[in-house]
């Protein structure tokens, strides 16, 4: 067991869950680490989400509600309330194997220059429905790099040292990927790791933050940088990348239509692909984003029989 990082926080956003809170806090209590305190934020929840939570009588809990303000101001209140060095995040509808919080500790004390560390994930749709199982970039030097168009961290599996989190804070006005955002600000002052074991079941469904597609705020973030990398450009290598990921960026984030120009200028299978994507009725081209397509592809012959049994372990 580990014995040098001992102070840990599990902080726990929620609104309106009641559905599927009740497991996601059941994986957090079965853990086989069990020094923690774990404080759930109820942001505001208009259903039966308090009454769930209250439900649970283990003195590790520490459940505070606010008023609705999001995801992001929920986690700052938490980060203000937290008595530990280090945080582990979960969302309230998503599960953590038991092992999660020893197999992250373990590797923390083996490699204390790392500050946020992740790890792999299994999507799923329901109890007998796994999607697909997502194998992101592990070191930080891919996760960085990554970062340039897409999130490789999952927020349910994230363990962070607190005091850099709490200085630099969530960005409030980001109602959505307040994670993405952070993580991509900071990268710069932190060390990344994603730990190639799948710790945490990723639930995907119909009104989840994982479907919503109004992402300004992304597409702002991520576009300026890019662009400037573009007109910087120093080699013909360096402008197909900068080229190719402003044309993802739009493509995902902004106007896929504007996407098309420099699809054209940075010109590969994959890209020519999505060009022809653009194209697509606004309907049919968001259900090709949302269905994860690729990933499903990736995951065809992958055999499911373990993680289904582990899932249906998590649920009951």
């Amino acid at each position: 067991m580990p014995g040098k990082i001992n102070n840990i926080t599990v902080l726990m956003p929620a609104y309106n869950c009641g559905h599927y809170i009740s497991q996601s806090i059941k994986s957090i209590l079965n853990q086989t680490y069990k020094e923690f305190e774990f404080i759930i934020i109820d942001d505001g929840s208009t259903d039966n989400t308090e009454e769930i939570i209250c439900s649970f009588k283990d003195s590790r809990i520490i459940y505070k509600k606010t008023k609705n303000k999001g995801t992001s101001a929920a986690l700052n209140y938490g980060l203000k309330l937290s008595n530990c060095d280090w945080i582990a995040r979960i969302d309230a509808d998503d599960l953590n194997v038991s092992t999660r919080l020893e197999v992250q500790l373990n590797f923390l004390n083996e490699n204390p220059d790392y500050d946020i560390v992740s790890s792999w994930s299994v999507y799923f749709k329901s109890s007998h429905k796994i999607l697909f199982l997502l194998r992101e970039p592990v070191n930080h030097r891919q996760i960085y790099k990554y970062l340039n168009l897409h999130n490789p961290l999952n927020q349910s599996a994230v363990i962070y040292r607190k005091k850099i989190i709490k200085k630099e804070g969530y960005d409030e006005s980001f109602r959505n990927n307040e994670d993405f955002e952070l993580f991509y600000r900071i990268r710069d002052k932190v060390r990344f790791y994603n730990i190639p074991e799948f710790l945490v079941y990723t639930r995907v469904r119909p009104e989840s933050k994982s479907n919503i597609t109004e992402n300004n705020n992304v597409y702002e973030m991520l576009f300026n940088p890019a662009f400037k990398n573009l007109i910087e450009a120093k080699s013909k290598g360096e402008h197909f990348y900068w080229a190719s990921t402003i044309a993802w960026i739009n493509f995902f984030y902004g106007d896929r239509k504007s996407s098309r120009g420099y699809f054209k200028t940075s010109i590969s299978v994959k890209n020519s692909a999505a060009y022809l994507a653009t194209f697509l009725a606004d309907e049919y081209f968001y259900k090709l984003i949302n269905s994860r397509l690729r990933y499903r592809l990736q995951n065809l012959f992958q055999n499911k029989k373990f993680y289904k049994a582990e899932l249906k372990k998590l649920l009951q």
